[in-house]
């Protein structure tokens, strides 16, 4: 970047204030309140002419740094799914989702790169939502083969004292009992 000019106020200010300038810029406050905040911050006045100016110089270039590397992370993490596409885990959800949102915030977000990665976390939620069906489905089952345990509990102690069968074939006695002819 060339030398700012010498009558910038914004551009001359040391960089960790700039960086405060910038994140101000960047997380949506109003100009007059990003104004207020340099006096008194800074003891700065300014102009919100000179704040656009400052944001298309400064805070543009910074925007796209910040996007990039959400782009660039996403791009990693759909690279890992792709390689082995198991369950992720809640922290890398919620960091998919505040990518999601961070580029979504971008001026001009790329909406491939977006939905690739919003679709990451439709995909997490997805997972999601089939661990807990199968594990109600698993509840649902134990419950209906206790209750049939109990309904054929008499039938079940003789088989279970049956010394002419094998654990086997007492097993496969069992499951008839329970639950009827195994499907072929």
């Amino acid at each position: 970047m060339k030398k700012p000019r010498s009558d910038s106020k914004l551009l001359n200010l040391p960089d960790e204030q700039q960086a405060m300038l910038c994140d101000w810029l960047l997380s949506g406050l109003p100009q007059e309140k990003v104004r207020l905040l340099l006096h008194k911050e800074f003891s700065v006045e300014t102009s919100n002419a000179a704040l656009s100016r400052y944001y298309s110089e400064v805070c543009s270039v910074a925007l796209l740094a910040r996007r990039q590397r959400a782009v660039s992370t996403a791009e990693e993490i759909a690279t890992e799914v792709a390689r082995s596409p198991g369950k992720f885990d809640a922290a890398t959800i919620d960091r998919l989702k505040q990518m999601t949102f961070e580029m979504s915030l971008q001026p001009q977000p790329d909406a491939g790169k977006l939905r690739d990665v919003f679709m990451l976390v439709l995909k997490a939620r997805d997972q999601d939502l089939d661990e807990k069906q199968l594990q109600l489905s698993m509840d649902k089952f134990q419950f209906d083969a206790a209750k049939a345990c109990l309904a054929h509990l008499p039938a079940l102690r003789e088989i279970a004292k049956d010394p002419g069968m094998d654990d086997a074939a007492k097993l496969q006695a069992v499951r008839k009992r329970l639950f009827g002819e195994a499907p072929v």
